[in-house]
């Protein structure tokens, strides 16, 4: 993993967790969930923080894989915005949602299907199950928890929306989309992005998903007023 995906032990924790997950969750029955409890739990919900999402833009950067016209300011902070427009989590950050945001957008890249709500909170109840409770949270200042949350919300609106102009563009355009989160899902999380899909493919029996994109889909934001749908 890169210096940018890779800024501390924690995250480097949450790579090997998320590794561990994939394989065994293909071989076993989750655990059982409560649909009654907060959906992540009070480790990953967070204050929101006042100042710009700065600590995104190299993770940004390397996703787009070019500079950015102006800097990279207003586009961290069109995403973030976005993002917490989908989100609906109240006074609070929800670091789960968002990192399950930034696995959903990789298979909308991936497989184009929408991420709808609907996958979102599966992949919400996947990470609950089988991840969130077995890393060292003691240790992860609240500052580090903030900064990783700011990172995967912006990276997962855009590679949403990327994705979404790359359905209206051919081919090789959804081949650079594809490209993208490969390499942004191994540089942040060292994950193997078919690995991903085929876990998060099995969620789809569960939920009665919709695939159609709907208002509050991820990347919707770039299909706006444009009658079409994201993929």
């Amino acid at each position: 993993m890169t210096d940018t995906a890779s800024p501390n032990r924690w995250q480097l924790a949450l790579g090997q967790r998320l590794t561990q997950a994939l394989a065994e969750s293909r071989l076993a029955h989750p655990p059982q969930a409560d649909d009654t409890a907060s959906a992540t739990g009070t480790h990953w919900r967070l204050p929101p923080r006042d100042t710009a999402p700065s600590g995104a833009a190299p993770a940004l950067l390397e996703l787009l894989g070019t500079s950015i016209a102006g800097g990279p300011e207003t586009l961290l902070a069109h995403c973030l915005r976005h993002y917490r427009q989908l989100a609906h989590d109240g006074e609070s950050d929800d670091l789960g949602r968002a990192l399950a945001a930034y696995l959903g957008a990789c298979r909308q890249a991936f497989d184009q299907e929408a991420l709808t709500p609907q996958r979102w909170q599966a992949v919400v109840q996947w990470l609950k199950a089988w991840v969130l409770d077995a890393l060292p949270w003691d240790s992860v200042p609240l500052a580090q928890r903030q900064e990783a949350f700011e990172r995967f919300a912006v990276l997962a609106v855009a590679l949403g929306e990327w994705t979404v102009q790359a359905s209206r563009q051919g081919q090789a355009a959804l081949a650079s989309a594809t490209w993208m989160a490969r390499t942004s899902l191994r540089g942040q999380l060292g994950l193997d992005l078919p690995a991903l899909c085929a876990v998060l493919r099995g969620l789809d029996a569960s939920i009665a998903a919709n695939p159609s994109a709907g208002a509050v889909d991820l990347g919707a934001a770039a299909a706006s007023g444009l009658g079409s749908k994201p993929v």
